[in-house]
C-alpha cells in the first residue's frame, strides 16, 4: 500500500537454472468469518489518526492520504461481514505537532500485528469493494519485525482497488529493495465486476509469490529466477495482515463522495500453511 509510483514487472521470471524447493500440501491455520457482534480484538488492532503517531514520515500514511482513521469506522454488520466505512465528515483533532487540524473524511485500518503473525502460507479473502473516485481499498501485508526500512523490509499487496477517474484494480504487487513488481487490470467504464464478492488469494513460500483472482493466476514472481532478487528477498520472516480503505492520496485521486459513505465488505479471511510431504 505504501508507495509513490508503481513499477510493473513482467508476468513471470525465467532462467535456465531453477532452485528446487519442496511443495507440500496446505492446511487451514487461521480463519475469521466475522460471525459475531464485534471485531475480535484478540486478533485485530485498530490503527487510528493520520499516521504521524506511527512515524515521523508517515503523516498522510506515507501517501498524502486525506482520511482520518477511526476505530468506529470498522464494524461487523449482520453478524456476518467486516465492514470498513469511508465517510465524508469533518474530523477535528490534535495533530502530533500539537496543532489542531481537520480532515474532511474518515475511514478505518486494522491489522493483526503481534496478534497473528506468520511466515509463508496461502492467504485468501472474499471481498466486495465499492467504486467511487477517491477510494483506495487494500488487503495487504507488512513485516511484523522489520530489520530495515521500507521498502527494503518488504511488502506484499494482495489486492488494491483505486478509483481515480477510471476504476483500476491493482493486484499482485511486491515491494522490496529492487524495482517494484506488479500487474494491473483497468476496468474503465465497466464496473459490474464490483457488484459482487470476489476471492483474492496470495500463495507465498520460500521460492515464490503468486496472486490469484477468483482462483485464476493473475501474477507470479519466482525467487530463484533472478539472482539479485534472490539475494535481496525480505520475505522469509513473519508478516501480518492489513485491511484498510484510504481516501485520496497517490492512487485515490480527488474524492467525489457527494455525502454518501462508501464501503469495503469482507466475508472471510483464511490462511493456510504447508505440511511437509
Amino acid at each position: 500500500m505504501r508507495y509513490l509510483i508503481y513499477i510493473l514487472g513482467p508476468l513471470f521470471f525465467w532462467s535456465c537454472e531453477q532452485t528446487v524447493y519442496p511443495n507440500p500440501d496446505y492446511r487451514l491455520v487461521f480463519v475469521d468469518e466475522f460471525q459475531s457482534e464485534n471485531i475480535d480484538e484478540t486478533v485485530w488492532n485498530f490503527e487510528t489518526g493520520t499516521g504521524c503517531q506511527y512515524g515521523v514520515n508517515l503523516d498522510g500514511w506515507g501517501n498524502f492520504e486525506e482520511q482520518y482513521y477511526k476505530s468506529e469506522n470498522a464494524s461487523i454488520v449482520d453478524n456476518d461481514y467486516l465492514q470498513i466505512e469511508a465517510k465524508e465528515e469533518l474530523v477535528t483533532f490534535t495533530h502530533c505537532d500539537g496543532n489542531v487540524q481537520t480532515r474532511a473524511f474518515s475511514s478505518a485500518r486494522i491489522n493483526t500485528k503481534t496478534k497473528y503473525d506468520f511466515t509463508y502460507g496461502k492467504v485468501e479473502a472474499s471481498i466486495k469493494m465499492d467504486v467511487k473516485n477517491g477510494l483506495w481499498h487494500a488487503f495487504w501485508m507488512l513485516p511484523s519485525y522489520p530489520q530495515s526500512t521500507w521498502p527494503d523490509s518488504g511488502e506484499l499487496d494482495i489486492v488494491e482497488l483505486a478509483s481515480n477517474q477510471n476504476s483500476i484494480l491493482f493486484a499482485g504487487t511486491m515491494h522490496h529493495s529492487g524495482p517494484q513488481l506488479g500487474n494491473t487490470i483497468s476496468y474503465g467504464n465497466d464496473l459490474s465486476f464490483f457488484d459482487d464478492f470476489h476471492l483474492y488469494t496470495l500463495e507465498w513460500d520460500l521460492s515464490s509469490v503468486k496472486w490469484y483472482i477468483d482462483n485464476e493466476l493473475f501474477y507470479s514472481v519466482n525467487r530463484s529466477a533472478n539472482s539479485t532478487l534472490d539475494a535481496n528477498w525480505p520475505f522469509d520472516t513473519e508478516f501480518h495482515l492489513i485491511l484498510n480503505t484510504a481516501i485520496g492520496g497517490t492512487l485515490g485521486g480527488q474524492p467525489e463522495f457527494n455525502g454518501q459513505s462508501q464501503y469495503m465488505l469482507v466475508d472471510y479471511i483464511k490462511v493456510y500453511q504447508k505440511l511437509s510431504e
